[in-house]
């Protein structure tokens, strides 16, 4: 056999080789994606089941705590009657129970101390329930008379077919004392843990205790005994369940609730199978589930804390599956079958195209060389040198692909130069250029070899850091490239400065892909330039959240304009001492389909940063018009009404005064009787366009005020520029006037300056008696507050309207708490 056999059979062999070795190959990626993949599946259907879970437990979490504040209209029912009879009790106490399911029961319990005892058993016996005495139930459960204490909390008030607890001293069990004397502690709401009732012996309630306290009593509520306590008795089991009967649990999800102070099987509370198990479901195993694939959380209810845990059904959405793992491995395997049978048949066929192929060796090498120089400058940005984006994207899908797959790490910076336009509108746009090619430099100078700089467009550049390896590197990094581009730029002859605001995300195990880190990045990016530019911002699910929180919200409150759920609730404004409505403001509020009546706070700042405050505005206006002409045709003579004005509003496209003209002409409302409210942040420019606007409203007729005055960019310029008519000052100057401090000061020299400025002011937020003489003794006649209403609807407004005058009832004297 000669030299050139010898070859032959040598490369042959070889080639056989290499068949084995794509068998091989095919064989291990498809085991290693089928590892892979079956851990994916795993983790998004812990991702899914953590969110439904989440979601849901908000929802209990939100229907309990409505459950359980049954107690504040019944206390505040106690709060504004002089006397509460039992009948009336029990009433509205039975109303509530309608309305509220699990609610079993609902009383009241007054104190009693050691020297009132007797008395208070005659009272009682002389009023309805001869041989009434205060009980307990001694060890044994029997009956006994409770003995001598300093105080005592006994049933008074109780629904009729419970009649049988009347009397019962509920100090005289230590879970119901101890929620006593919590809600006693905190003056607020607290709750007993699960236990058993009176007129029920197993366990699977609760009680949550209310402490009721004289208004009038100069100490603060805490300081002194209360007057009694107002209770509310719940079944657990019906209260869930009624729960979700109304808000069933997403298909495929098991809930069980445990009482975090019990062990073992006394930690059940509840237990609530999926409606979609087609199995039966075995006895909760607390270890067994918390082994398997499971969630927790916590529900509330007033001061106790259960434990939650969510499990899937073992059927359904959720539960976790690897159909697609089997689905990979099983095609990973037959492609590899494919391949290796298309490498045998190819074996001949390449040994018989071999000559042909030594001799195109040759022609080959040529056009490779020739395409890499094509493929080189299609990956480049022409005006810097640097990669490009279609570059950047596919070295990024790399990198990617690496760090999964060797676990390895690497961040993304999204870069933008801070007021970059200024300088190609004053500079030109070749001085512009010349700007970014020595950013470009400065780029390369202050980073590795091994990362990656691209100039996206514009003044926007990304970097790939590679192999960075914590977040602390990645910021030192980030802080270097802010100090070297901020320095100065010698531009041929022209000077500038300028920023830099960078996005970063940093590559982890739950990053879903290439194309998700440049969102992050991007979304760190508008983050850090919304918070004042010349800094790094790092992407966290807090970004997420918000972006998501901020679409959704916009988008119902689109659907809210449309579907007419916005309406207006209106606050009086009183004239001191006297009593008299001279005004009203008008107050947006949110009838959501889902989250009932939503106040300003939980939807005005997403639409101030989404344009709908704009159509929220024309609402507010158009309504108050529409009222206005309604009590009018009622014959009533309405007040002002006083309309808040947003910021973009003001400075909109359509001139404010108008707006106003042609909404008061459509409704025929006479301009005396609106007034607009301006915050000092739509005021922050003193311009000319500023002042013609609020010149020409003036002149329409319409009153304008400076709403919340000295909270945000109070400035004696725009006072004396914006010849406005009223001045707001805010209910955050209330809380501490009556005590002559700084809030004090403020208070009086706003109303000086309003006074010495000819201009009308009112206070808001008056809450207490020595809140209204503090203003009085200062000269302010005009007040708004909860001293006098809260912000009503329509309906409730009308008895206001028609007496014309407010008047602070006088509070019940402390002995109306024991009436029956």
């Amino acid at each position: 056999m000669n030299m050139s056999q010898n070859l032959a059979v040598g490369a042959s062999a070889r080639r056989y080789l290499v068949t084995v070795l794509a068998a091989l190959v095919g064989t291990l990626v498809s085991i290693a994606a089928f590892v892979a993949i079956s851990r994916w599946e795993q983790r998004i259907a812990d991702l899914k089941l953590r969110e439904i879970a989440g979601n849901y437990l908000q929802v209990l979490n939100s229907d309990l705590e409505r459950a359980t504040d049954v107690l504040y209209p019944l206390r505040a029912y106690f709060d504004n009657s002089d006397t509460v009879s039992r009948h009336e009790f029990q009433t509205f106490a039975r109303d509530l129970r309608g309305r509220v399911s699990g609610l079993r029961n609902a009383g009241w319990m007054p104190r009693v101390d050691r020297a009132q005892r007797e008395r208070f058993e005659q009272f009682v016996s002389d009023h309805g329930f001869p041989d009434f005495e205060i009980w307990q139930r001694d060890a044994a459960g029997n009956r006994v008379r409770a003995p001598q204490r300093d105080e005592y909390f006994p049933v008074l008030y109780a629904e009729e077919y419970t009649r049988q607890v009347l009397g019962f001293d509920m100090m005289s069990r230590p879970l119901r004392a101890a929620a006593i004397a919590r809600a006693r502690a905190s003056g607020r709401m607290a709750a007993t843990p699960p236990l058993d009732m009176l007129t029920k012996p197993e366990p699977g309630g609760f009680i949550v205790f209310m402490p009721v306290y004289d208004k009038n009593a100069p100490q603060p509520e805490t300081a002194r005994p209360p007057l009694g306590y107002l209770c509310a008795i719940f079944d657990i089991a019906p209260m869930i369940e009624g729960i979700l009967r109304a808000k069933p649990l997403p298909p495929g999800l098991d809930v069980y609730l445990f009482d975090p102070d019990e062990t073992g099987a006394g930690r059940n509370i509840l237990w609530h199978p999926s409606h979609t198990r087609t199995t039966p479901a075995a006895a909760p195993d607390e270890a067994a589930m918390r082994a398997g694939l499971h969630t927790t959380g916590t529900i509330k209810i007033a001061d106790q804390h259960w434990d939650a845990l969510f499990a899937p059904a073992g059927e359904g959405a959720i539960a976790s599956s690897n159909w697609m793992a089997l689905a990979v491995l099983i095609a990973g395997l037959m492609l590899t079958a494919a391949i290796v049978s298309y490498l045998l048949r190819s074996l001949q066929r390449t040994l018989r195209l071999e000559f042909l192929t030594t001799s195109l060796r040759g022609a080959t090498a040529e056009l490779q060389r020739e395409s890499a120089k094509v493929t080189k400058l299609a990956s480049l940005d022409a005006m810097t040198g640097l990669a490009n984006r279609a570059s950047f994207l596919g070295q990024l899908s790399a990198s990617f692909a690496d760090a999964r797959r060797d676990d390895g790490r690497f961040a993304v910076i999204c870069l933008d130069l801070d007021h970059f336009k200024d300088v190609n509108d004053t500079l030109g746009h070749p001085i512009g250029d010349r700007l970014l090619q020595i950013a470009a430099r400065r780029l390369s100078g202050m980073l590795k070899a091994t990362d990656l700089i691209a100039r996206l467009g514009g003044d926007e550049f990304a970097v790939l850091l590679a192999g960075v390896a914590d977040r602390d590197t990645v910021a030192a990094i980030a802080g270097r490239l802010i100090e070297g581009l901020g320095e100065r730029y010698d531009l041929d002859g022209n000077e500038a400065h300028i920023s830099a605001s960078l996005g970063i995300s940093v590559y982890g195990p739950d990053t879903a892909s290439a194309e998700a880190m440049m969102i992050e990045a991007d979304l760190a990016l508008y983050r850090a330039k919304s918070e004042g530019r010349n800094g790094y911002v790092f992407h966290c699910a807090e970004l997420d959240r918000a972006v998501r929180e901020r679409v959704r919200v916009n988008d119902e409150l689109q659907a809210a304009l449309r579907n007419g759920e916005l309406t207006l609730h209106y606050q009086p404004q009183v004239e001191v001492p006297s009593g008299r409505i001279n005004g009203l403001e008008a107050l947006v509020r949110w009838n959501h389909p889902r989250r009932g009546l939503l106040y300003p706070g939980a939807f005005i700042p997403i639409a101030e940063t989404t344009g709908a405050i704009v159509g929220i505005g024309r609402f507010v206006l158009e309504e108050a018009c529409r009222q206005i002409k309604r009590w009018q045709a009622e014959g009533i003579d309405p007040p002002r009404v006083a309309v808040n004005i947003s910021a973009a509003q003001f400075k909109g496209a359509a001139p404010l005064d108008q707006q106003l003209r042609e909404t008061l002409a459509r409704y025929d409302v006479d301009p005396a009787l609106i007034e607009i409210e301006l915050t000092e942040f739509a005021l922050l420019e003193s311009t000319k366009a500023n002042s013609d606007t609020i010149r020409r409203v003036r002149e329409l007729g319409i009153s304008v005020a400076i709403d919340d005055f000295g909270t945000g960019y109070s400035s004696l310029e725009y006072l004396r520029t914006y010849r406005v008519n009223r001045l707001k000052i805010p209910q955050q100057f209330m809380t501490e006037v009556a005590i002559e401090s700084g809030d004090a000061a403020i208070v009086r020299a706003a109303l000086v300056l309003a006074r010495e400025l000819g201009m009308d002011a009112i206070a808001e937020g008056v809450e207490t008696p020595e809140q209204l003489a503090f203003l009085l003794s200062a000269g302010c006649r005009n007040v708004q507050g909860y001293y006098f209403s809260r912000p009503v609807a329509v309906e409730a407004l009308r008895p206001l309207l028609d007496d014309g005058v407010i008047h602070r009832a006088p509070a019940a004297p402390e002995t109306v708490r024991l009436a029956v």
